[in-house]
């Protein structure tokens, strides 16, 4: 350990007992983002399980979806957006009440993926990359939803039943049940490869998972509207439909459902942009590719198998309840994977000389890869936002002389 020098103004250090580097004392790490504390904490050191590193103080394995969902957005930011989310679940359960389909259907297909649109542009995502390359990803992602669900026609009626309410024991056979979804999982990924076939100068892996996420809830939007579009004809109304359906159907075309695809489009996103360092010899970045990847193929099946849930004519809240758990179930296989691109991904370069606002706990901290105070990945905001507070950096104020 090596303390401050006479000058006052050099940063106390100490040694990583994790990546063996000399670095400003602090709670964390700045170069690897492991804990510098001596006491044992629990779970690997690879994953640092008890602090997120988007949003400081929560568990990895919490499934919350607003850091989840939107992990560029400090913590006071958040806070309109879980507002958004409560506005939406409640649109949803309200209009079932009412038994207004049209609106709905509207809430469910467009709610979360017009969340998604105002948190890009909220964290200034949309400065980082090519405006160009998100449109394409989310045009593209919600033309194949609508061409899969206008060719699959029929078979996607009878393997998700397009009436609101008319009850999910749907018996059909499991080729219908299976291959639809799959399918349907296929073409809502090939948005995102395409844009990385054409080779983004961002290689950072939350623009992964914005472009990959993008697609998916533009893919689910769109074939949500084109499955249930004939609802809009049966009238404003719809006192004779049963308010159980209406409400459980609500639920998993507006919530679960895309929640879930947007966990599988973003972890695909993830491990596509995903970028190791090299410098670091600890560090294995093909391992942490590969598990990347096995993440996201366990999130891409679950999503396969909500849909097939359906196939076993289970009873709805029964079936709402296994919705909701894969969901969750989803939602922190994405902050382990999110975690892991953090932690391992490449870092910008490293000035710890050079103070620095973290605009997730708010402390002037040294210009590292992770806040030392709070732990979360400097990289768990815009490159717009960095750039910005490194050409501002906050000065310290030396008093003079008889002041």
């Amino acid at each position: 350990m090596s303390a401050g020098t006479e000058s006052g103004d050099e940063v106390p250090t100490l040694e990583c007992s994790f990546c063996e580097m000399d670095v400003p004392a602090g709670a964390f790490c700045g170069y690897c983002g492991g804990h510098l504390a001596s006491e044992a904490k629990r779970g690997p050191r690879w994953l640092r399980g008890d602090t997120f590193g988007a949003s400081p103080g929560e568990n990895v394995l919490l499934p919350a979806i607003a850091s989840s969902l939107f992990p560029h957005l400090p913590q006071r930011s958040r806070t309109p957006f879980r507002v958004g989310l409560a506005l939406v679940l409640v649109g949803l359960i309200g209009f079932a009440f009412l038994k207004i389909p049209p609106a709905l259907i509207t809430v469910a297909a467009l709610g979360l993926p017009l969340l998604f649109v105002l948190y890009v542009s909220e964290s200034a995502v949309y400065r980082d990359m090519s405006v160009w390359l998100m449109g394409l990803a989310g045009t593209l992602g919600a033309a194949l939803g609508v061409g899969w669900v206008l060719l699959t026609g029929e078979m996607v009626a009878r393997a998700y039943g397009v009436p609101m309410a008319a009850g999910l024991a749907i018996h059909h056979v499991v080729r219908e049940g299976v291959l639809i979804p799959a399918g349907g999982m296929i073409l809502m990924l090939v948005p995102t490869v395409v844009v990385r076939l054409l080779r983004p100068k961002s290689r950072e892996s939350l623009d992964g998972f914005v472009i990959g996420a993008m697609a998916a809830l533009m893919f689910s939007a769109a074939a949500t509207l084109t499955r249930l579009a004939p609802q809009f004809a049966t009238g404003l109304l719809a006192n004779n439909r049963p308010l159980k359906g209406l409400i459980v159907e609500a639920i998993l075309s507006g919530l679960t459902i895309p929640l879930t695809a947007a966990a599988a489009g973003g972890m695909i996103g993830v491990a596509l942009w995903f970028k190791g360092q090299t410098s670091n010899p600890h560090e294995r970045p093909g391992r942490i590719r590969a598990a990347l990847y096995v993440l996201a193929t366990l999130v891409v099946l679950i999503h396969i198998g909500v849909a097939v849930i359906d196939i076993v004519g289970m009873e709805q809240l029964r079936t709402l309840v296994i919705h909701i758990v894969m969901t969750l179930i989803a939602l922190i296989l994405l902050r382990i994977a999110l975690q892991l691109a953090l932690l391992h991904e490449a870092q910008d370069p490293i000035e710890p000389d050079e103070p620095l606002l973290c605009v997730h706990c708010e402390h002037v901290v040294p210009d590292m890869a992770f806040c030392p105070a709070c732990g979360v990945a400097t990289r768990a905001s815009s490159r717009a936002s960095r750039q910005e507070r490194r050409a501002a950096r906050p000065v310290r104020q030396v008093a003079t002389e008889g002041s």
